[in-house]
């Protein structure tokens, strides 16, 4: 491969969609997920590393944090497949995936599903594909830590709609800055609006349960986190439309 070669529109959605799903602090040239798509698409592990790097310079949140991103290897390119695909995230994780021909997402994509006559639809394998980015993004963004309790064990994290999927367009369903990492408790809280986020961070917790509940459990886990701010994401902030939704339409004032 040539020194400067000029990078595509198919290699550049590969980096953006890895650059949603891969933690800061895994972003490195042995990453497994890294060399694989760096094979496919003809690239060095540390080119594609540099290239997600690089994209982090574009992202508003990011930049939020005091960080500095790349700005000396942005190209028009890039910007035009930034602002694309921060628009369609079914569309980004869709194509990602059939670029590289692996499972970016740990999606293993069954042929079949109940019925063994039936062959799944596209529209299925595609939801349930952006499901999995929209998960993976989510952890990714939170380093895999409970933005509440900062608690780390995955079989207890839930990447959260903050606006329900099921009144989701498809330009939000799959977006991470719908999301928040909740551990199992604070997701069925938050799912059943008992608490719910404001746009500044802080958790505000229902009347419904100020005037209803008095016990140890209520009030160490629930009333005890009233007023305090969430753990702010490295990248993919909450969006504030969407909080404000879940405040209006889900929260049990």
């Amino acid at each position: 491969m040539a020194r400067g070669k000029p990078w595509t529109r198919e290699e550049l959605i590969v980096a953006y969609a890895l650059y949603c799903v891969i933690p800061f602090s895994k972003l490195n040239n042995s990453n497994r997920t890294i060399k694989d798509a760096a094979e496919v698409i003809g690239r060095s592990p540390a080119a594609l590393k540099m290239k997600i790097c690089n994209l982090a310079a574009l992202d508003p949140d990011f930049l939020a944090t005091g960080r500095v991103g790349l700005w000396g290897g942005i190209s028009k390119l890039d910007r035009e497949i930034y602002e694309e695909f921060s628009k369609d995230w079914e569309g980004l994780s869709t194509k990602a995936e059939s670029i590289v021909g692996l499972p970016l997402f740990d999606l293993t994509e069954p042929v079949y599903n109940g019925d063994p006559h039936r062959k799944k639809s596209y529209a299925e394998i595609a939801d349930k594909q952006a499901r999995k980015f929209f998960r993976k993004s989510v952890i990714s963004a939170y380093e895999g830590r409970c933005c509440i309790t900062g608690q780390s064990i995955p079989q207890m994290v839930i990447a959260s709609h903050i606006k329900p999927y099921y009144v989701c367009d498809k330009s939000e369903r799959a977006n991470p800055a719908n999301g928040l990492l909740l551990n199992a408790f604070y997701d069925r809280a938050f799912d059943q609006g008992l608490m719910t986020v404001l746009p500044d961070l802080t958790i505000q917790v229902s009347n419904y349960v100020k005037d209803g509940y008095d016990d140890q459990n209520t009030r160490d886990w629930l009333l005890g986190v009233d007023g305090t701010k969430i753990i702010r994401p490295k990248r993919f902030a909450p969006n504030r439309d969407m909080l404000a939704y879940h405040n209006e339409f889900v929260f049990l004032r």
